[in-house]
């Protein structure tokens, strides 16, 4: 779900932020700038497809216009039929590259300027020719209501609007209002655009509850439900990739176990729930410790670990000794000390991280009991 859209955004202008703020939808105010890019980025790899299907759908409703007056069937209003279908090919080619295309203002030009050319050889005449023009109009509006619908970005929504609006208008300039009157007419065409927005702002809805399922779903299985750490998975997933960063960037990454001692006499004098308020003080202490760039995992049973990344060693033996006061004093039972392991290796490398490298680390260093996990699948 990764797209190449590291171009300032052009919606971020101050010029812009009253219709920003007027098209952000209140399922959208309570997510952070993160999870709106999230998002943003999740709708437009959904979307980009469909939008390239809708703009092929469009060439092919105007090349059979085109081959229709070729043989007949139904009134031009202009234009050659053989030039409609070269117009018909350049919109699905259009469509095609927007499909293929990664950076979003090209595919939102492409995609602006297939709609024009749809909008004008199918429901604009040339001046002094008539035609079925609500019939060809409404056939037109398919396109953009379909495109507002899918439509990701404020700046692009806007501009597909103004195009709607600039169509509608070169109608009536050139050829007069309809039988029915300019209200009617220009009623048809704002309650068009509002029916793309409307659709278009369900969408957006759906696509929150979406990621906030998948958020949900995701915490579920990389999360430690009692101290609110990762889990294991989550630790194989998250420190993998900071541990491959650094390696890359030549950073130094430090390893602390954490255990705590007479962790089985505390349940068995006390009970389980003693025992988790222990484990739940282990963890906050923990995450309230931790710096930026750094990793805290409970990796099952009373075994905690922390990743430090670009600390010297006395920093790290700082922190452990920091966190083993702070456990000590808040614990509610005198006998809980927290028995650690660092390791710190200046640059290491992928393929010697595992936690049998635990003893060479230092003189404070010692090997785990049994192996707490599996540094070989970070690499």
């Amino acid at each position: 779900m990764q797209i190449s859209e590291t171009s300032r955004d052009v919606s971020s202008s101050p010029l812009l932020a009253p219709v920003r703020r007027f098209l952000t939808r209140r399922s959208v105010l309570g997510l952070s700038s993160n999870e709106r890019r999230m998002l943003v980025e999740a709708q437009v790899v959904a979307t980009r497809p469909i939008i390239s299907g809708v703009l092929i759908s469009g060439a092919v409703i105007l090349a059979m216009t085109g081959l229709f007056e070729a043989f007949g069937v139904a009134p031009g209003i202009g234009y050659p039929w053989w030039v409609i279908e070269l117009v018909a090919l350049a919109i699905a080619g259009c469509g095609l590259a927007v499909w293929h295309i990664a950076d979003w203002k090209p595919r939102l030009a492409l995609t602006l300027f297939a709609t024009l050319l749809l909008g004008v050889f199918l429901s604009v005449p040339v001046p002094g020719i008539g035609g079925q023009l609500a019939i060809r109009t409404g056939l037109f509006q398919l396109l953009p209501i379909a495109l507002l619908v899918l439509l990701v970005r404020p700046w692009s929504i806007v501009s597909m609007v103004a195009l709607m609006l600039g169509l509608a208008y070169v109608r009536i300039a050139l050829h007069g209002p309809p039988p029915a009157g300019a209200a009617l007419y220009w009623l048809y065409t704002f309650t068009t655009v509002g029916f793309g927005l409307l659709m278009g702002g369900y969408r957006i809805d759906y696509a929150v509850s979406s990621l906030q399922l998948r958020r949900r779903l995701w915490q579920q299985a990389h999360t430690d439900a009692l101290t609110g750490l990762l889990n294991r998975a989550g630790w194989n997933r998250e420190a993998g990739k900071a541990y491959a960063d650094a390696v890359a960037r030549g950073q130094s990454v430090s390893f602390v176990f954490f255990d705590i001692d007479f962790f089985k006499s505390v349940n068995d004098l006390h009970g389980h729930d003693a025992g988790d308020r222990v484990l739940q003080t282990l963890g906050r202490i923990l995450a309230q410790r931790i710096g930026g760039g750094s990793y805290c995992a409970r990796l099952g049973g009373e075994e905690f670990v922390v990743m430090v990344v670009d600390q010297q060693p006395e920093q790290v033996e700082s922190f452990v000794m920091r966190v083993r006061a702070e456990f000590e004093k808040a614990s509610e039972f005198a006998t809980r000390v927290a028995r650690t392991w660092p390791c710190t290796r200046p640059r290491p490398r992928a393929e010697t991280a595992s936690s049998s490298a635990a003893p060479g680390c230092g003189r404070r260093a010692r090997r785990p009991s049994r192996p707490t996990f599996d540094l070989r699948r970070m690499g």
